[in-house]
């Protein structure tokens, strides 16, 4: 008996400890306004200290609003929330999109039109020869959905976040073919100055080529919105 006596006195201790470790855990609630950065963006960098699940005691939550962001948590987590914010809400530059759409077959010469990446399709990819058949170059801000038709009867749309300074994200990336529907779906991340090959498709009809679509961005100055 004294055993167990000393087993329930240890047991409702701990809950007595469990209980004032939750009371102990109290929320505020805070907005923030969001100057440069999209509300989207802004939920992806804050979202890992806003603890939702937390087991010790009341849940965190986090809404969004145009142009605002506000978040139920602790005052310590509220003001880290503040300091991420304060580095990532800056003024953005709008993105330039160069997008080009090559078709790879048997072809044995050149074209000089994409010879800055021909070499490096050539590494990728085993591909004899590659042919530029259309490109479209696009403006966006950061938020911003872009739609450009290409030569041929394609046509290419994505949206445009940045995600911090120094990364554009290109989201949901479609190729349409003539005709038809979606014939590549993609999201990549991207630097400036930096080129991708975004994914590939088949051409479609009794033609068995294969068509990529490389992806180019660049930085053209602030944004002005």
């Amino acid at each position: 008996m004294k055993t167990n006596t000393a087993v329930l006195v240890a047991l409702s201790a701990t809950l007595l400890a469990v209980s004032a470790c939750q009371r102990a855990v109290t929320l505020d609630t805070r907005t923030f306004a969001l100057k440069h950065l999209n509300a989207n963006a802004a939920e992806q960098i804050v979202r890992p200290y806003v603890y939702e699940d937390r087991a010790d005691g009341p849940h965190g939550m986090m809404s969004a609003s145009a142009g605002a962001l506000t978040v139920r948590e602790t005052p310590d987590n509220l003001d880290k929330i503040q300091r991420v914010l304060q580095q990532y809400d800056v003024p953005r530059s709008d993105a330039r999109l160069h997008f080009q759409l090559v078709e790879a077959d048997h072809f044995t010469g050149t074209d000089p039109a994409i010879a800055p990446v021909e070499a490096q399709l050539k590494k990728i990819f085993q591909f004899k020869g590659y042919r530029l058949i259309g490109e479209a170059v696009v403006g966006a801000a950061d938020g911003s959905k872009v739609s450009q038709r290409l030569p041929g009867g394609y046509s290419v749309q994505a949206q445009i976040y940045q995600t911090d300074p120094g990364t554009i994200r290109v989201q949901e990336i479609q190729l349409w073919a003539p005709g038809a529907g979606p014939v590549l779906q993609t999201t990549v991340n991207i630097h400036p100055g930096q080129t991708l090959v975004v994914g590939n498709a088949a051409e479609g009809g009794k033609s068995t080529a294969t068509l990529l679509l490389v992806l180019r961005a660049d930085e053209v100055g602030e944004a002005t919105k």
